[in-house]
């Protein structure tokens, strides 16, 4: 489960929490680039320099929804998230 609050991120995979990271400059969050179908649901989300991962949504529409919804609250925290290329 990714949970996306205004001022943290968090992933959790059952009751484990995998990730839990407030919005920082050193953080990165895009869409994965590639092709087939698997691309187009996918998110790639750069937590620090050693901790990446690659999720997969439902959804196109639910990946460009928590992109946005992140990038809006980190903006609220005068944070700009980009991706790497960015």
């Amino acid at each position: 489960m990714l949970a996306i609050d205004k001022l943290r991120m968090k992933l959790y995979k059952g009751r484990h929490n995998r990730a839990k990271e407030e919005y920082s400059s050193s953080m990165q969050l895009c869409g994965a680039r590639g092709g087939g179908d698997a691309a187009a649901r996918s998110l790639y989300w750069v937590v620090n320099k050693s901790l990446t991962f690659m999720l997969v949504l439902d959804s196109e529409r639910e990946r460009n929804a928590a992109i946005m919804l992140a990038r809006r609250y980190a903006y609220d925290c005068n944070i700009i998230l980009g991706g790497p290329v960015d």
